[in-house]
């Protein structure tokens, strides 16, 4: 049996996810002292990077069977959401592609906002793959890598990304 929340999804309604799920894992006030904390990629080969301590979260949240992990990053001009959803918790280990698995979705997704405003998705099922490579209670860290759409304009094409942010829950 579907959860109810979830009988609704259509490849639409992503965009919408991934904006309330970034707005949820934004809620942290702590920082790091040290200043480790990072999000960094390569978007059509130009460096960007995450560091602000505030910024760099991961947050990972359950209804039913649909599990979801949210790792972002974001300043004053752009950001970046990196989502993993599967029909069971989230573990150490690589998830591609967007299907929906039974009741669940499974897969990994990447928004990006760029300095200029416009926001790129990848297409469903979409290439976009991340690789959780250690979560801790107060941690998690991994790579990811895509290519991002938007309507009117040129691919942008997600390379060497690396995330490493601070576990909210």
């Amino acid at each position: 049996m579907r959860n109810r929340f979830f009988s609704g999804f259509t490849p639409n309604t992503i965009p919408v996810l991934i904006f309330a799920l970034f707005m949820i894992s934004a809620c942290s006030k702590d920082e790091v002292e040290d200043g480790s904390y990072r999000v960094k990629f390569k978007a059509n080969g130009t460096p960007v990077e995450f560091n602000s301590q505030l910024t760099l979260t991961a947050s990972f949240g359950q209804s039913g069977n649909q599990y979801v992990a949210v790792f972002t990053g974001y300043d004053a001009e752009s950001n970046i959401s990196i989502q993993v959803h599967d029909g069971k918790a989230i573990e150490e280990k690589n998830y591609s592609g967007y299907i929906l698995s039974g009741s669940a979705f499974v897969g990994a997704l990447i928004a990006y906002k760029d300095k200029a405003g416009t926001v790129y998705t990848q297409g469903v099922p979409g290439n976009a793959s991340i690789t959780v490579s250690e979560i801790t209670a107060t941690e998690v860290r991994g790579t990811f890598s895509g290519t991002l759409k938007a309507t009117g304009k040129d691919d942008v094409i997600i390379t060497e990304g690396e995330f490493f942010v601070k576990r909210l829950n």
